[in-house]
C-alpha cells in the first residue's frame, strides 16, 4: 500500500472539503499548510490576490510530515487570480526536493485551473500522477463524488504509478451558477 500525504491550504474551504475528502478515500494522512499572516475580511483578500499575482511567498508554519517519508504527496490550492496560492507557493519551494511523487488539485470560483496545475508541476519539478480540478460551486452542490473516485484510484492503483499524468475531468463544461 501507498504511503500519502495531502496537504492543503484553504481561505474560504471549499479546498478543505476536497482535501479531506481524497484523505479519506485514500486513508491518507492529512496536513493543512498554515499562514502566520491573517486573511480574512477585505484585508486578507487584497493581501492574498496581491501575493498570488506577483508570486510572492508569505510566512507560513512549520510543517508537521516530512514529505519524503511519503510515496505520493498530493497538493490543493485554491486558484487566486489564476494563481496557485501564496502558502501553497511557499511550502512546495520549501519542500519541492523531498516530493517522490505528486499530485494536484484546485479549486476555483471562476477559471485558470489548467494553468495552475500546469504552474504546480512546474513548481514541483516533476509531472503530476494525477490532476484534479473542482468548481467552488460544485463542491456547495457535492457534484464532485465520481471525479474524486477516479483521482483517488489513480493515486492508489496496483503496482507503479502512471508516469504520465492522468487528468481528471470536469463534470460538465459549466458551473451550475454559470461561472
Amino acid at each position: 500500500m501507498k504511503k500519502i500525504l495531502v496537504l492543503y491550504y484553504s481561505r474560504t474551504g471549499f479546498t478543505r472539503t476536497i482535501a479531506r475528502q481524497v484523505a479519506r478515500a485514500c486513508n491518507a494522512d492529512l496536513e493543512p499548510i498554515e499562514g502566520v499572516k491573517g486573511r480574512s475580511h477585505a484585508v486578507g483578500y487584497v493581501r492574498s490576490a496581491i501575493e498570488a499575482a506577483l508570486h510572492l511567498d508569505t510566512p507560513i508554519r512549520r510543517a508537521k510530515h516530512i514529505p519524503s517519508d511519503y510515496d505520493i504527496v498530493v497538493i490543493g490550492t485554491p486558484i487566486w487570480f489564476w494563481n496557485v496560492a501564496s502558502p501553497v507557493r511557499t511550502y512546495v519551494k520549501r519542500h519541492r526536493r523531498q516530493f517522490k511523487r505528486v499530485a494536484f488539485f484546485c479549486t476555483y470560483g471562476g477559471s485558470g485551473q489548467g494553468k495552475v496545475l500546469s504552474d504546480l508541476a512546474s513548481l514541483c519539478g516533476r509531472p503530476a500522477v494525477a490532476t484534479m480540478a473542482v468548481a467552488d460551486a460544485e463542491v456547495t452542490a457535492e457534484l464532485y463524488h465520481d471525479r474524486l473516485s477516479k483521482f483517488a484510484s489513480a493515486l492508489k492503483g496496483s503496482g507503479r504509478l502512471r508516469r504520465r499524468p492522468r487528468r481528471v475531468e470536469r463534470a460538465f463544461s459549466k458551473s451550475p451558477i454559470g461561472l
